[in-house]
């Protein structure tokens, strides 16, 4: 058909109907702004509220400081007449980039110029990149109805026509007064709440992306020119971007708003812009560590197809690599058009769905020449269309005068746009880069994201100043005025607690560490040591090293009164495969001393995670045998700090425990099993949950940890994980009745009674899901309880769950008098207002030292709470518990049962069922992707053949298919599998 061809004007749509406007996209408003957990809820009128905050941390013992906090108030927030209107487009498009081409047509931009706020002037227009405008401007009771062509946004009216109709339509006047009533407690969440709230997010956007010039991706503003950068490697870079992000607080309690803006630096990853074929080159090279030297032209070999044994074309491990190309934006550098005055207009901005596929091009591959289309021409002569069949390779060049040089690589597919040559594409900056981020690049971007709380404090008032809320017109224009003042907000600094070892309790003060130099294990393993051994690996040591490494590590060991009855046998692995290094170890030990391996240590001669995952692996599945693994290098030195660290963790796995905290720093020590004055006597659990997702691209399923603690001090810890489907937050029924049923009974045995209270701490979940929490995790775990306790008849404990993240940017910066000598908040500096919830219980707590950059403080959130602590004991004992972590001497970050679940989580990976593919070496990748593509392929057509014949949900269908974990020593001896579970055996 001729481009310039025109439709018959019969054929053109009719204006749309006006709609009304209905609930915002939460998934898309939440890109951009810390919504409440409310917001998520699907149904409030059903959903029972979240725990209130049932007051303060009112301690006499915890000191009141002062900390300046990275969350700007806004001071006024008086919202003049502002309408908001829906913007409607016949024929409904299909994706929200038609609305935004619709919203920015030259036609209906100058057709919307004449009408003015109240006042008579000419107010701007926010725009939220769907279906909803925002102005003080007023179009009347009437709807704004135009026809546009949307050839007119490319400065021309060269070829097919693309007539649409829009209605604009008037649905309401906004009210802040919503939003006022909501902080007051006086109103729940609503759509009003949810309108207001994207209203004011749109604004703080406008400024600095419409008129200051930066670039917005989600959260974080980024500009051209003065956002700092550092290339990672030739693919990739780093740059320091402005993370800006609307939030409701506390602060009304305090004189403000209840309005805030959280500013903090932002670090963030992104493919450098370059040409589409470089950038393909060096992701390659990147990512296929067997592609050797070459020359740019000669590229094209390691992305050609590879043949099977069975004569099928597939993809190379280059061009599978390049798979990562996908939704990458780019411009074409082939065409271009001028506007009317002739100056040239940019190409379109395209994304790329895929490099193009197909087995039926056999080695050659999608490449420019093998690549056909069926091209169709107007013959004048003949008044007829002919079609005749043309490569893209001759398309190009007959075309557009361009003979393509790189004709060997594969071809870019886009959506609708079809295919184009890498050569001629030009791929944007400031594309994210979402990939797990090799050991280089993770240094680099250490280096360059790392900065003390000084430095950091700084680079945030500097950003703050470049986004120019004095002189933002909108800010103004809509009656918004900023503090530009970090706001300094009262904290409290929680005693910290004394630390139980066997011979004396240690106080450890403010520094938050503590020498384990002639302390004594609180208790140690409780069976001695007698049937064990250090096993080398790959002929990495000499005995000498490895006796002289036994005779510090053990010496070091008795003195922190680990029981050592026999002396290990040391010996070399035998066998070729990890799985007989495993075996051999197990039947040498055992044959040695006649009895079953308590203990085995490896010493590996590198890091490679995939050797160590393999011997774990075999250990635990097998014989439920705890190792500990060492590294070669430490070995050699022998020094007393790796050897003290060494200790913490075997002690734990074999059942024994290193210290207590206690409230006072005097008195005599607690003797083993003691209970924690924290918990009054009353039987106490604390359950730790988090899930881990396989990194991007690959096949590995979610894995669900849980973790309970087993002792009355909560110092030991049982765990249980299982698979949980495929990029699955929330912990599905059965995987909690399978974890957690047989470790409370197990904790019945230990304790000899069930426990009359449980903390629920659940990691790794955002506001989004807090409700998933309660609706899903928490019914689920209350029929564990029910079940475990049935026979007994007993009486149900008390629960308090609680959320535990460290995914915010809430950063502390303490005055000099509260601060470390990095200039960090002290260990157990507590916030809990200005930046909290405005009336739900949550609070911000700093456990830990940090020994580079800025202290993160972790934000708990009590969703329920039966156990009603007062909120000083209960921040008091989440703090102390800190200072318990097994296999560190410095509190740590994370309440210990949520360290624990994700560790756990991270530990159980080498369990999966031949799926774990992310750390493969190449001399066996191969055969284990192989064998894990198959069973991956299986899986999907039995999870989609389940699915049309079953009417349960989705999620519940693609758990029941996933495969489970290995299940822990499945040839192991009586007495094994019981011993390595009442040990710590994934510390």
């Amino acid at each position: 058909m001729d481009d310039t061809q025109e439709f018959n004007p019969k054929d053109l749509p009719s204006y749309p109907k006006h709609t009304d406007f209905k609930d915002l996209n939460t998934k898309a408003v939440e890109r951009r702004i810390d919504l409440t957990p409310e917001a998520y809820v699907e149904d409030l009128d059903k959903f029972h509220p979240f725990a209130s905050r049932p007051g303060w941390n009112d301690d006499a013992k915890a000191r009141k400081v002062n900390v300046a906090i990275n969350q700007y108030r806004i001071k006024v927030a008086k919202l003049p007449t502002i309408f908001q209107y829906n913007l409607d487009v016949s024929p409904n498009p299909d994706a929200n980039v038609v609305f935004r081409k619709c919203w920015e047509n030259p036609t209906l931009q100058a057709h919307m110029k004449q009408f003015k706020t109240p006042e008579g002037k000419s107010g701007d227009w926010l725009y939220d990149g769907g279906k909803i405008l925002w102005s003080r401007n007023d179009i009347g009771n009437q709807a704004v109805k135009k026809q546009i062509d949307l050839r007119e946004n490319e400065g021309g009216s060269r070829g097919k026509p693309q007539p649409l109709f829009i209605t604009i339509t008037k649905t309401k006047q906004l009210n802040l007064e919503a939003i006022n009533a909501y902080l007051a407690g006086k109103m729940g969440w609503d759509n009003v709440v949810m309108e207001t709230i994207t209203f004011l997010d749109q604004v703080f956007r406008a400024g600095p992306t419409r008129v200051f010039g930066f670039i917005a991706n989600k959260r974080t503003l980024i500009h051209p020119q003065s956002s700092e950068s550092m290339p990672l490697n030739a693919l990739t870079e780093a740059i320091k971007g402005i993370y800006s992000a609307i939030r409701l607080n506390s602060s009304n309690i305090t004189g403000g708003q209840g309005l805030g803006v959280n500013v903090d630096v932002a670090n963030n990853t992104y493919f450098i812009g370059q040409n589409m074929a470089q950038l393909a080159r060096h992701l390659v090279i990147n990512l296929c560590p067997n592609v050797g030297p070459h020359k740019p032209d000669e590229f094209f070999q390691f992305v050609k197809p590879v043949q099977d044994k069975n004569g099928k074309w597939g993809m190379s491990a280059g061009l599978k690599a390049l798979r990562r190309l996908t939704n990458l934006r780019f411009r074409v550098t082939h065409r271009g058009k001028k506007d009317k005055n002739g100056n040239l207009i940019p190409s379109p901005i395209y994304r790329v769905k895929g490099v193009v596929f197909e087995p039926k091009y056999g080695q050659e591959g999608a490449s420019a020449k093998k690549v056909t289309f069926q091209r169709k021409e107007f013959n004048e002569a003949t008044q007829e269309i002919t079609t005749s069949e043309m490569s893209i390779y001759d398309f190009y060049e007959l075309h557009y005068k361009k003979r393509l040089r790189l004709w060997q690589l594969p071809l870019i597919e886009t959506n609708k746009a079809g295919y184009f040559p890498m050569e001629l594409c030009e791929v944007e900056r400031f594309c994210p880069y979402p990939f797990k981020l090799d050991g280089d690049m993770t240094t680099k971007m250490l280096r360059f994201a790392v900065q003390a709380p000084k430095e950091r404090k700084m680079q945030i008032e500097k950003m703050v100043t470049q986004l120019q809320w004095g002189n933002d017109r909108f800010l103004k224009q809509f009656g918004i005025q900023m503090d530009s003042t970090m706001p300094r907000v009262e904290a409290r600094v929680i005693p910290n607690p004394g630390i139980s070892f066997g011979n004396k309790i240690v106080n450890p003060g403010v520094s938050g560490r503590w020498d384990l130099r002639g302390l004594k294990f609180i208790e140690p393993n409780p069976q001695p040591l007698k049937s064990w051994g250090i096993c080398v690996t790959q002929d990495c040591c000499d005995q000498p090293t490895v006796a002289a490494f036994y005779k510090n590590w053990s010496n070091i060991f008795k003195g922190h009164g680990g029981r050592i009855q026999n002396d290990p046998i040391i010996f070399r692995a035998q066998g070729s495969q990890y799985t007989e290094v495993v075996q051999n170890a197990w039947h040498t030990v055992g044959k040695k001393f006649n009895a079953n391996p308590q203990i085995i240590f490896f010493i590996l001669k590198d890091k490679s995670a995939w050797y160590y995952e393999r011997l774990k692996r075999s250990s635990d599945c097998r014989y439920a045998m705890p190792t500990q693994m060492l590294n070669l290098q430490q070995v050699r030195k022998g020094q007393a700090q790796y050897c003290s660290n060494v200790c913490l963790k075997v002690n734990a796995k074999l059942g024994g425990c290193t210290a207590v905290a206690v409230k006072t720093q005097a008195g005599q020590p607690l003797k083993p099993n003691s209970v924690a004055p924290h918990f009054d006597n009353t039987p106490t659990m604390f359950i730790g949950a988090d899930v881990s997702h396989g990194a991007a691209g690959h096949l590995s399923p979610s894995v669900a940890a849980m973790t309970v603690s087993m002792d009355k001090a909560a110092t030991k810890y049982a765990a249980g994980a299982q698979t949980n489907g495929w990029r699955v937050e929330i912990i599905q029924p059965y995987n909690m009745m399978q974890m957690l049923q047989p470790m409370i009974k197990q904790w019945r045995q230990r304790n000899g009674t069930f426990p009359k209270r449980v903390f629920y701490m659940r990691d790794g979940v955002s506001e989004g899901q807090y409700a998933h929490v309660m609706q899903h995790e928490f019914p689920a775990m209350k029929k564990a309880f029910e079940a475990a306790m049935a026979s007994e008849k007993a009486a149900a404990p008390l629960f308090t769950i609680i959320i535990a993240t460290k995914r915010h940017h809430i950063r502390f910066f303490p005055d000099s008098n509260a601060a470390d000598k990095n200039g960090n908040a002290l260990p157990g500096t507590l916030v809990e207002r200005e930046v909290t919830h405005p009336f739900q219980y949550d609070f911000y707590l700093c456990s830990h030292v940090a020994i580079k950059g800025t202290a993160r403080p972790v934000h708990y959130t009590v969703l329920h709470d039966e156990v009603k602590l007062p909120p000083a004991k209960l921040q008091e004992m989440i703090y102390h518990q800190c200072y318990q972590y097994v296999r560190s001497t410095t509190p740590v970050s994370l309440h210990p049962a949520v360290y624990y679940a994700h560790l756990v989580s991270n530990r159980a990976r080498p369990h999966e069922m031949g799926l774990f593919t992310d750390r493969v070496p190449e001399d066996v990748k191969h055969g284990i992707l192989r064998a894990a593509l198959g069973n991956y392929a299986k899986l999907q057509k039995a999870r989609k053949s389940r699915q049309k014949d079953s009417q349960t949900s989705q999620s519940d269908e693609r758990d029941k298919i996933c495969p489970k974990l290995m299940p822990l020593g499945r040839e192991a001896k009586p007495g094994a599998k019981e011993a390595f579970e009442a040990g710590m055996w994934f510390v």
